[in-house]
């Protein structure tokens, strides 16, 4: 069992259903293992710069607008018939159709996630034309075709002796960007409203830190999902604190564009398997020759692409960073 199904509480449902009762109850959540709090905090926690980016990113998006205006921009919804075949078609032009098996369950706490050789999705499916594809480039485009370069490399399952740092924030920042190529809102705000959950959830209780976020999510299972990803790990919800994995995103985010800023757009590298930033020379060294497989919106356009990286930064105020 890994570490983020050890943070998934063995009473959700039932706290969820004490805490649909009463807005003001703070959820008492049982884990099937202790929970050590150190792991808690394995990413840090929410800083002031990127706090403040995150306020602006959500003041932009939400200008005139509420959270059914911003998902009507990515198009009409699709039925599950839909979205699967979507799914099929795009595994098939990477040939992946027969490694990358697709796993539905209305228990997982991610509407989308990748497990091995597996895309986790969340019952029930709700995608919209471009949010799909955006989806698509963020786990498939990213997440799996760097963990099959990955597989190919001197260092696959010897990253320790080899002392790779920890590749989270790097491919967060960049399945972002991948994300946010493919929708028509340019702005970060999911991952915008991701940051500001694990601050207040760093400082309030459970009720309060749903209080607050509801000016921007008003589906309730939506919500609710966002506070339990910024109060996972928690056992007594009415006390601060909770995983704070998801500041990753919009942290990786901001590195991401620095980096590819200064290297031409070139994701070529960023390739080479799943590594962090720092270790990008030091994985270009070690397989010199390998030839990483490349996401299709990338080596079909790599002029567009670079524009579409750029749009997104001017956007996002990423510039003034």
């Amino acid at each position: 069992m890994n570490f983020l199904q050890k943070i998934i509480p063995i009473n959700l449902l039932e706290e969820k259903e004490k805490f649909f009762s009463d807005n003001s109850y703070n959820p008492q959540f049982l884990y099937a293992e202790n929970i050590q709090k150190e792991r808690l905090y394995k990413y840090g926690k929410p800083k002031q710069l990127y706090l403040d980016l995150a306020q602006q990113i959500l003041d932009k998006a939400y200008f005139n607008k509420n959270e059914q205006d911003l998902l009507k921009l990515e198009g009409n919804k699709l039925f599950n018939s839909q979205i699967l075949s979507s799914i099929e078609k795009y595994l098939l032009d990477y040939q992946l159709q027969h490694k990358i098996a697709i796993v539905k369950s209305k228990s997982f706490i991610a509407r989308t996630a990748v497990d091995d050789d597996k895309i986790l999705l969340r019952l029930p499916l709700q995608f919209r034309e471009k949010d799909l594809q955006g989806m698509m480039n963020h786990e498939i485009a990213t997440h799996i075709l760097r963990k099959i370069n990955y597989q190919k490399q001197p260092w696959y399952k010897d990253r320790d002796n080899y002392n790779f740092a920890d590749y989270s924030k790097t491919e967060e920042g960049l399945a972002v960007f991948h994300t946010l190529i493919a929708t028509n809102c340019k702005l970060a705000h999911k991952i915008s409203i991701y940051y500001l959950a694990i601050y207040y959830s760093q400082i309030f209780d459970f009720a309060t830190v749903w209080k607050k976020l509801c000016k921007y999510v008003k589906n309730k299972e939506n919500l609710w999902l966002l506070c339990m990803r910024g109060k996972r790990g928690m056992q007594d919800t009415s006390s601060p604190g909770g995983y704070t994995k998801d500041i990753m995103y919009l942290e990786g985010m901001v590195d991401m564009f620095i980096y590819l800023l200064k290297n031409n757009f070139d994701i070529s590298k960023l390739y080479f398997g799943k590594i962090a930033l720092e270790d990008i020379d030091k994985a270009v060294q070690l397989s010199p020759s390998f030839k990483p497989i490349l996401p299709i919106f990338f080596t079909s356009n790599k002029q567009k692409y670079a524009f579409d990286i750029e749009q997104i930064a001017k956007e996002n105020n990423l510039h003034e960073l």
